[in-house]
């Protein structure tokens, strides 16, 4: 990433919309689970998810980023917590994660599937589920059948797989999944604690910036402003499945 996205998002609580009540809502739907479960947790950011998980289950979370200093972040927020014995950060990419065939009973991936595709994303991660395995994903889609030119214009650029909810449903069928749960985060979600403290940090920051770095603040308001101008329209939609077969 390039130093002023890291500047932008630096300890921000969330790195996509979500919430504590919509990770425990979509975990209800994981059942049996026990001190020896194994949950993976894709594209985990600085962890705040993880650490909602490690809280309500007993399981042992492997957690995977890229990126060592939301690694890093995760294992400071882990020890905080008093969750740390049972959450295990490794760095690796998405599309080459370092783990055997069926060495998960739960993949988990909140704001983060989109890096490789949903599609993508589901068809690669079954092997790494045991049988009858769940995935809980949140991915971007559109609410609406005909959707502004606004947000369908900037999320053509932003997102261009970015589809509906049925045709996800779909995806997830023809993929291998039963379909347990589908829900979509309330606005809320997007503005406690992740669009408001990163608007936040937008305000701190421009005082002190221009060129390049200014105009990265800008894109993420303009992201930011199209939200709050088209909300109704598009919003994250949590996905929970279980592997069929």
């Amino acid at each position: 990433m390039d130093e002023i996205v890291f500047t932008i998002h630096d300890n921000l609580p969330r790195e996509a919309p979500g919430s504590a009540a919509c990770t425990q809502r979509a975990l209800a739907r994981v059942t049996g689970l026990s001190s020896g479960s194994r949950i993976l947790d894709v594209g985990c950011g600085p962890g705040q998810q993880t650490i909602d998980l490690a809280r309500a289950c007993a399981g042992r979370i492997v957690a995977v980023d890229l990126h060592a200093r939301y690694l890093r972040e995760l294992g400071r927020r882990a020890a905080a917590a008093g969750v740390a014995d049972r959450v295990s950060p490794v760095r690796a990419t998405m599309r080459q994660m370092p783990f055997a065939d069926g060495s998960f009973d739960v993949i988990w991936s909140e704001g983060a599937i989109y890096i490789g595709g949903f599609e993508r994303g589901l068809q690669d991660w079954r092997r790494l589920l045991g049988p009858r395995g769940w995935v809980a994903v949140t991915e971007l889609c559109w609410l609406v059948d005909d959707p502004p030119e606004a947000p369908r214009t900037f999320w053509a650029r932003q997102y261009p797989p970015m589809t509906t909810v049925p045709q996800n449903l779909e995806t997830a069928a023809a993929c291998g999944y039963d379909v347990l749960d589908c829900f979509t985060l309330p606005v809320s979600a997007w503005w406690d604690d992740y669009y408001g403290p990163l608007e936040r940090r937008l305000a701190s920051l421009r005082e002190h910036t221009s060129g390049a770095d200014r105009a990265a603040i800008e894109s993420t308001q303009s992201e930011i402003d199209l939200y709050r101008s088209h909300a109704p329209t598009y919003g994250y939609v949590f996905f929970v499945l279980q592997r069929s077969g």
